[in-house]
């Protein structure tokens, strides 16, 4: 009888992971899966990244991401996680809109469902963010990669709170960039980063996108009588305006029209 040799346990590493967006978050997680020690720093007061939502006296807005669609068995899996956050949204009903405003067309149906998360689409990255606990570091933003003072081989992070407040984390193996292209070339600009990675990033190009949110307090509830508007999202044809949706028709939303 011959027995192979056991295959070697891998030293458990450190990282940071900076961003807690969707992508940082599912990053943070299944390194912790594997093993790993893993420090997430964000900015903002939670979780949440490009899957923004702003609280209002109004109610809230999805300032982000409108919507998601789920094409990969594995992220359904993923969803399954966190049952209840995620409802479907009827964002069929699609108009398309001229310059002035007005509707030209309705579009066809779509063929994929558009999943949101309630009460805002950053409560699926909270929800996914909570078995990290304490690793998951907020309000803190990291200004500076360098190399660790005590261990050059390592990486040390400096990071700044809202009150100014300076911190520095070190004795990092590794640095994962979970951040927009615009954000992650400041940060390799003032450390101490192989010159190709901050090449690359360099090439990335990204349009902006500005999120105007409205709401109209005074406007009639809809009811049996009147139904409301007849649409949930209409895309127009406007150079400045590619999209409108109705957040008070998402699930999980408060009534007031916006």
């Amino acid at each position: 009888m011959t027995t192979s040799p056991a295959r070697p346990v891998p030293t458990p590493a450190k990282f940071a992971v900076i961003g807690a967006g969707m992508a940082g978050i599912a990053c943070a997680r299944t390194l912790v899966q594997a093993g790993h020690e893993v420090t997430v720093f964000e900015s903002e007061a939670a979780p949440g990244g490009r899957m923004a939502s702003e609280s209002t006296s109004f109610g809230r807005f999805d300032s982000g991401a409108q919507y998601f669609t789920v094409r990969d068995p594995r992220f359904e899996l993923a969803l399954q996680t966190v049952p209840g956050v995620c409802r479907r949204w009827s964002a069929n009903l699609v108009r398309v809109l001229d310059p002035h405003g007005r509707v030209a067309e309705a579009a066809l149906p779509s063929l994929e469902s558009h999943w949101v998360a309630q009460p805002g689409m950053d409560a699926l990255v909270v929800q996914w963010a909570k078995p990290l606990g304490e690793r998951v570091v907020t309000g803190a933003t990291v200004v500076q990669i360098e190399a660790d003072a005590l261990a050059p081989r390592r990486w040390q992070l400096r990071t700044e709170s809202e009150g100014g407040a300076a911190g520095v984390h070190s004795g990092f193996d590794g640095v994962l960039l979970a951040v927009p292209p615009a954000r992650a070339r400041l940060l390799l600009s003032r450390g101490t980063v192989s010159e190709p990675i901050a090449r690359s990033i360099a090439k990335v190009q990204a349009s902006p996108c500005w999120t105007l949110m409205i709401a109209f307090p005074q406007a009639s509830q809809p009811t049996m009588a009147h139904l409301g508007p007849q649409w949930n999202v209409a895309r127009s044809t406007h150079h400045r305006v590619a999209w409108l949706a109705r957040e008070s028709s998402k699930p999980g939303r408060d009534p007031i029209e916006r």
